[in-house]
This record gives C-alpha cells, sequence and structure tokens, in this order.
C-alpha cells in the first residue's frame, strides 16, 4: 500500500505540472472576469482549522515563508495570508495567488491541481486535498519546488505581460541596435550606456536602482558554464564596463573564500524556450557597495554564441525581492528580431 500511494502522489504532481506546462501562461477564457486583486508576491492560504493546528502548519509556512534565493538578507518568497474556509467570502476568491488546502480522510494519499483565472485575470489558484496531517507535511516538504514554482511562475507572467504594454524604448532601441533583439524592461529605466557588445540602462537613484545589462559570451555547455565560466565571464565584462567612482574599482561577482555564492540552473520559459539561470551577490570592488543580481542566457548557436542578460539592484535600505522579481520578468521578454 505505501509503494500505492508513492506512485499516486507521484502521479498528482506530474498531472499539476502538466497542466502548468500546458496553460501557456494563462489563455484566454470565454467567461468574463474582473482584474485580481493583491499585491506583488501576494498569497492567499485557505486551509482547514484542524490542519492549521497541526505540525502541517510548519510545513506551509515552510514552504511559502521560505528565504528567497540570492538576496543578501532574509526574505518571504511571498507575503502570505491565512483564512479558514467558512471566512472565505467572494471577495477573497479574485486575489492573484491562491493555495487551497482541505482535509479528506476517504483519500489514500495527497491530490495537487491547479488551475488559471477562475475569479480572476490573472490569477494561479493551486488545490491540495490531504487524507491527513502527517501526509500533508511529507507532500508538502518533498514538493515545496513545484508548489512555489507554480505560483511564482505566475508573477513572473503578470510582471512581463505588464512591461510588455509599458516599457523603455530607449533601452529596447539600444537593445535592436547593438544585438538585434527587444527588450522591455521598466519604463523609469531611462539611462543608457552602450560599449562593444555590452549595454547597460539603469534607474540612476541612490535607492531602489534597478539596472539591466546585456553581453555575449561564447557559447558553450550548461556544464562548463556552470563550472564557474560564466561568473569569470561576468567578472571580465563587468570590470570593462562597469567602473567604481574612483580607479581601482569595478563590479565583481561576490566570493567567499574559493567559492562564488552563486546558484545555477536550466528553465525552460513560457514560450518553450530553454536557458541557463543564474543568480547571485555583486559588490563594487573596493567600493563597500553591492547586492544581487539575476541573469538569463539566451544561445545563438547560428552566430556560436550567447546573448547574456542580466538585472541588479541597489536599495541598501529596503526589501529587494519585488525589484529583482521585476527585473527577472524583464529579461524574460528578452527576444531575437532581425
Amino acid at each position: 500500500m505505501k509503494m500505492r500511494n508513492k506512485w499516486r502522489m507521484l502521479w498528482c504532481v506530474c498531472c499539476a505540472a502538466i497542466l502548468f506546462a500546458g496553460c501557456g501562461g494563462g489563455k484566454e477564457r470565454k467567461t468574463q472576469v474582473g482584474n485580481s486583486q493583491g499585491l506583488p508576491g501576494e498569497l492567499l492560504l485557505v486551509v482547514d482549522e484542524a490542519l492549521w493546528n497541526t505540525s502541517a502548519r510548519d510545513s506551509l509556512e515552510s514552504v511559502l515563508k521560505g528565504s528567497v534565493p540570492g538576496l543578501p538578507q532574509n526574505e518571504p518568497m511571498f507575503r502570505m495570508m491565512r483564512l479558514f474556509p467558512e471566512n472565505f467570502s467572494s471577495r477573497f476568491g479574485m486575489m492573484r495567488n491562491i493555495l487551497e488546502v482541505r482535509c479528506d480522510p476517504k483519500l489514500e494519499a495527497v491530490e495537487m491541481g491547479v488551475a488559471y483565472d477562475v475569479k480572476a485575470r490573472p490569477q494561479v489558484c493551486v488545490g491540495i486535498k490531504t487524507p491527513d496531517a502527517e501526509t500533508l507535511g511529507r507532500f508538502v516538504t518533498e514538493n515545496r519546488e513545484t508548489i512555489v514554482n507554480l505560483f511564482l511562475e505566475g508573477e513572473l507572467r503578470r510582471e512581463a505581460s505588464m512591461l510588455r504594454k509599458k516599457y523603455s524604448k530607449l533601452v529596447d532601441d539600444a537593445s535592436r541596435e547593438i544585438f538585434g533583439c527587444t527588450v522591455k524592461v521598466p519604463s523609469d529605466i531611462a539611462k543608457v550606456k552602450k560599449g562593444e557588445n555590452f549595454l547597460w540602462a539603469s534607474t540612476d537613484r541612490v535607492e531602489k536602482d534597478m539596472n539591466y545589462v546585456c553581453y555575449t559570451i561564447p557559447l558553450t555547455g550548461s556544464r562548463e558554464l556552470f563550472g564557474g565560466r560564466w561568473v569569470a565571464l561576468r567578472d571580465s565584462a563587468m570590470k570593462r564596463n562597469i567602473p567604481g567612482s574612483t580607479p581601482g574599482q569595478w563590479m565583481a561577482t561576490v566570493v567567499e573564500g574559493n567559492d562564488t555564492l552563486v546558484e545555477t540552473r536550466m528553465v525552460r520559459l513560457e514560450d518553450g524556450r530553454m536557458v541557463c539561470e543564474m543568480r547571485g551577490l555583486w559588490e563594487m570592488h573596493k567600493g563597500g557597495i553591492g547586492g544581487p543580481f539575476v541573469s538569463l542566457a539566451y544561445p545563438d548557436s547560428a552566430h556560436g554564441r550567447m546573448w547574456v542578460t542580466e538585472g541588479f539592484v541597489y536599495s541598501p535600505r529596503t526589501e529587494k525581492r519585488d525589484l529583482v522579481r521585476r527585473m527577472e520578468a524583464a529579461l524574460r521578454t528578452f527576444e531575437k528580431r532581425f
């Protein structure tokens, strides 16, 4: 029976992943729905009180309030609101992200599903049913990445959609000129510096400063790229093109001993493109400032190169999660046009 339950649980997770991949960013529904509500990163958890008052609460909070990777300080993955089902009125059904967790003792294993634009647009709704609290705790712990990514991908799609409607034409034009590619970055990024196969654009603020960078590197496999080559190429490009205010200063990737503090992985975008992702921390060498960055590398096999798009932020006195996510969404709008 244990083996049967294990395979059924795995099948439920796979079904959710297939539903997500097939959604294509939320296709148009025939019925009209209103605009979703909530702040960026906000998530509503609707959970049975009987489950909430068990150890499953710790598992749910660990997943939803877990720290965002690649930031210099701890920030939760989501701003979580919690309701019991009896308090879930129609106005809450308009929230942008909803996770509903219910207990059904008749089940043999956890069941999970996902739906989009149910009561509002854009909206991600994930439902989980569990036979008991212990099974739920194991499930959310083992599948935390799947659960988090369902909502995180929705956040990025939502932000990218807004950027395609309102973006910096100055940066888009510069990208077309240098790389023959379009990109939709926030409209307040209006300071541009052009280099040889290099573009740097910034809001040029002392707080909540957002920056976009694009450069090219030789085409290589992900194993070599993730083995440290990307960091070396990044540091070389930044040193040449983003100097500090005094001689001997330049942007560099943060290292600790002989190790770089970066996380890398392969990512499939909404349109099916596979890209290399790197996120970590940057610092101004001998400059005393720094912050988080995220990069996506797009292969261009026809020319034996990769386009590296990067968003980095500087905001020493504020939280940085939403700034980084906004830049990450902008990187996903990068497309070859010529």
